[in-house]
């Protein structure tokens, strides 16, 4: 059984956010089809922890964060066994701890990556950084991408176009079966406010959550927010203050609960306003659902997953009138809102099933693993 190491700044369960469940998609389908995978990452402790969907987890104790990149001590040293002891190694772009360590270390193991996003808010580090960034792509046998959208923004993926495949990121259909009842709190919430808009992820800078809130202060309609994050005590003092009483902050919640969420509420809403923003796992799920989406334009894969007046409204990113009015169409005109649903079930299963992407993982594992080093550098 041939072995997948992914290697990512974080993971289930020390944080929840999209990037985290696009890896346990990659990794529950290789499972699936007989790999064995891990992912390797840093956290509060060392420790290791193996889920139902057959992918083991080992932590290393974060020795400091430095600009939203943790870095490891342990994972330092043991990042030559690590690659000695695997069968490929699968990076997530961005971590600089990773992509350092790949350079100051000769690595013969297959080796790809998936470019989730570029560098947006350091940006004179990102300057300084981008050399090292070319010199780590260079030595990768292929570079993943999930939208041409994506490749298109960010000019210095042009120099590897020869290893440049387009994956996007899928939700599989076991992702939410066996999951349970809800919880009597996140019920009765259902049961009260019928007919919601969702946000559901990470509470990051760039979700455009403020933007959010201001655009809940122009209509009745209610608001529920899933996640945590840095700025959720700050978005609830901001409720709290403004008397914002449509919106609920409603924390982290269990699979059982976003299911339950997700297939209750009249529409999925994701309002960022920066290109960190790379696809939107949640968007995904709702269009899994049949959900109406309502996002912003970025430039990325975002408006891939929501097709402006075919499964949403995309709007002007930044645009709290835009979103309040993208809102309020979708959840008080039905016709409006069946059309959406219907599409968006079909866009979802033409486009983002595993079979439709992750496959495409699959292929390109196969062939690493039968090919020399000197051939996967001619390309798949």
């Amino acid at each position: 059984m041939s072995k997948i190491t992914h290697i990512f700044k974080t993971y289930f369960p020390e944080t929840n956010g999209g990037l985290e469940e696009a890896i346990r998609q990659y990794g529950s389908h290789a499972a699936k089809h007989g790999f064995e995978v891990e992912v390797v990452s840093v956290g509060s402790g060392n420790y290791t922890v193996t889920s139902p969907d057959h992918i083991t987890a080992r932590f290393y104790r974060k020795t400091f964060d430095l600009l939203s990149n943790p870095f490891s001590m342990g994972f330092a040293r043991s990042f030559k066994r690590i690659c000695n002891h695997t069968d490929i190694l699968h990076f997530h772009f961005p971590w600089p701890t990773a992509e350092l360590l790949a350079l100051c270390h000769r690595i013969e193991k297959p080796a790809l990556v998936t470019f989730h996003c570029d560098i947006h808010k350091a940006k004179l580090l990102k300057r300084l950084y981008l050399p090292f960034v070319a010199r780590f792509m260079g030595k990768m046998d292929a570079v993943c991408i999930s939208s041409k959208s994506l490749f298109n923004t960010t000019p210095y993926l042009a120099q590897f176009k020869d290893k440049i495949h387009e994956v996007s990121y899928f939700v599989n259909k076991n992702r939410f079966a066996g999951l349970g009842e809800p919880d009597r709190e996140v019920a009765a919430f259902v049961g009260k406010h019928k007919n919601y808009a969702l946000f559901a992820g990470m509470l990051r800078w760039y979700k455009g959550l403020d933007i959010l809130l201001d655009a809940a202060k122009q209509m009745t309609h209610h608001v529920a927010i899933v996640g945590k994050g840095d700025l959720f005590d700050r978005l609830n003092a901001r409720i709290q203050n403004e008397k914002i009483s449509n919106v609920h902050l409603m924390g982290f919640q269990s699979d059982a609960n976003l299911k339950f969420l997700i297939e209750n509420c009249g529409l999925v809403v994701l309002p960022s306003t920066a290109p960190a923003e790379a696809f939107g796992q949640i968007l995904l799920e709702g269009l899994y659902f049949s959900k109406p989406l309502v996002s912003t334009e970025l430039g990325t894969g975002t408006s891939i997953v929501n097709r402006h007046n075919h499964t949403g409204f995309v709007v002007q990113s930044g645009c709290h009138l835009c979103l309040a009015r993208a809102i309020d169409k979708i959840l008080t005109d039905e016709h409006c809102a069946q059309g959406f649903s219907k599409n968006a079930f079909h866009h979802y299963l033409d486009n983002f099933t595993a079979r439709a992407q992750g496959d495409k993982y699959l292929r390109i594992y196969k062939y690493l693993l039968s090919h020399t080093k000197a051939q996967r550098h001619k390309g798949l």
